[in-house]
């Protein structure tokens, strides 16, 4: 039996799973010693932590007495739990440019097939300007640190290390979602519903399934206009996480159901921006977005054969991952729903957000908003009149109260249409979201970085309620320019 083992682990790579470092209150090794200590002084357990491998920048090294697990204490044996959530977190980061881009400023992620190289409607996923990604791969290794008598110091001991590496993904699942306990792995495989390689897999995002207004039918249901953007985001590992996403199938209906013309192919290859999933490749391209609102499509030059434009009179469409002879499908089929601008002549708001499970959802507030400019000044006296020439003398255009600075902040305030209890959840994951954006449209000029100001929400329900509609309230992160 090996003197130190891996008693816990995070997850079990052969699930096909990213480690997701938000789900649990924490996540991590429990590492153990299996032979006695009682000839060792000042024993402890060691983590390092690396990136990508053991020739890695090293992020962390904890070092931890032993628990009070009896058993252990009776037998002179020790182990300690690693928590390593913080750590990988502090690598892992938000996809916001499209990383196709190569001339500064650098386009938005939401914008793919429209920026820079309209051949790219896929992207990479993290931040090149850093080297960062949103999915990471990172190194453990576990030893000891301790002396052989009790008048030396201790020192770490590698004699008897182990190592694991595994991929971690800034995620989450509901907190009551069922995993592993008292196992050996923290995490289960409950999040193998997103590694597209079944037609029930999801892209990552956490819409639910709704009435499609035309069919009647139960789909995963977004509502788009014309002139908006909207990206899906999905897992594109073999080796990691099995996936078989070659190809996105695109149909366009219309308001009779019926397929019009066509159904339309774009690749997920290098050529289009993204990477075809075939064994083990970098995390920057483990996790890929793929440009797919009504927006995307127009502008892109992948297949121009997708563009809306090139179907008259559709009322949706929808979206679907294959396999490389596009025969068998990898994900359930996502459909966007065209929606109208304001019967009342209200701008229509389409918010992204970081989701739960690591990509965007977006949603259009279409009903009326309010935008408010908030100033503060910086104020200051001045003595009234002129003191250094031979006589006081004022002068009527003088003033005393001045103001040196203002500074502009810009809120509004945006309603919903009416929502289902399912389209009403998902206003409560953009409540919590830390990354929230306003997205150009046909009435918004620029995307845009937004703070959510409301910090609690009333959860409705149509048996409460019976009609849901919500009101969330924003601030612009960047400041109006003042001239001071």
């Amino acid at each position: 039996m090996a003197v130190l083992e891996w008693k816990q682990k995070p997850v079990d790579n052969a699930s096909k799973v990213p480690a997701l470092s938000n789900w649990t209150p924490i996540i991590g090794f429990m590492l153990e010693r299996t032979t006695s200590i009682a000839a060792l002084f000042y024993y402890k357990l060691v983590l390092s932590v690396q990136v990508d491998d053991a020739s890695g920048e090293v992020l962390a090294k904890i070092k931890q007495r032993r628990n009070g697990y009896s058993d252990d204490i009776t037998n002179n044996k020790a182990r300690a739990f690693f928590d390593v959530r913080e750590i990988v977190n502090t690598r892992l980061v938000d996809t916001i440019v499209d990383q196709n881009d190569t001339t500064i400023p650098f386009k938005s992620i939401h914008t793919l097939g429209a920026n820079e190289d309209a051949t790219k409607i896929l992207s990479v996923n993290g931040d090149k300007n850093f080297g960062f990604t949103q999915i990471g791969t990172f190194y453990f290794k576990g030893y000891e640190n301790y002396s052989s008598a009790a008048n030396a110091s201790p020192a770490d001991v590698t004699t008897n290390q182990i190592v694991y590496t595994s991929r971690f993904l800034q995620a989450s699942l509901p907190l009551f979602t069922p995993r592993s306990t008292d196992s050996e792995y923290v995490q289960s495989n409950a999040f193998d519903v997103f590694n597209m390689n079944s037609d029930s897999d999801r892209f990552l995002s956490d819409i639910g399934k709704g009435l499609n207004p035309t069919s009647g039918n139960l789909e995963y249901l977004n509502y788009i206009q014309e002139t908006d953007y909207h990206t899906l985001a999905f897992l594109n590992d073999t080796t990691y996480y099995a996936s078989e996403a070659h190809n996105f199938l695109i149909k366009y209906y219309d308001s009779a159901n019926a397929q019009i013309g066509a159904t339309q192919t774009i690749a997920n290859s290098s050529a289009n921006g993204g990477e075809a999933p075939s064994g083990t490749i970098t995390p920057a391209l483990s996790l890929l977005y793929f440009g797919c609102g009504a927006a995307n499509l127009q502008a892109q030059d992948a297949t121009t054969g997708a563009r809306p434009s090139n179907f008259s009179n559709w009322q949706y469409y929808t979206v679907q991952a294959f396999d490389s002879g596009s025969s068998a499908a990898k994900s359930a089929a996502y459909t966007f729903y065209k929606q109208s601008g304001s019967c009342k002549g209200f701008k229509v708001r389409r918010l992204a957000w970081r989701n739960s499970v690591g990509g965007y959802d977006y949603w259009n507030f279409n009903k009326k908003s309010t935008q408010t400019l908030s100033v503060e000044r910086n104020n200051y006296n001045a003595l009234i009149g002129t003191y250094n020439k031979s006589v006081w003398r004022y002068n009527d255009t003088q003033r005393g109260k001045t103001t040196r600075q203002t500074t502009a902040s810009l809120k509004e305030t945006l309603n919903t249409d009416w929502l289902s209890e399912n389209e009403a959840t998902l206003m409560e994951k953009l409540l919590m979201s830390t990354n929230v954006y306003i997205i150009e449209n046909s009435d918004t000029e620029f995307t845009q970085g937004v703070l959510i100001t409301d910090s609690s929400i009333i959860k409705k329900t149509v048996a409460n309620d019976r009609l849901i509609q919500y009101t969330i309230n924003i601030e612009y992160a960047n400041p109006v320019n003042t001239n001071s």
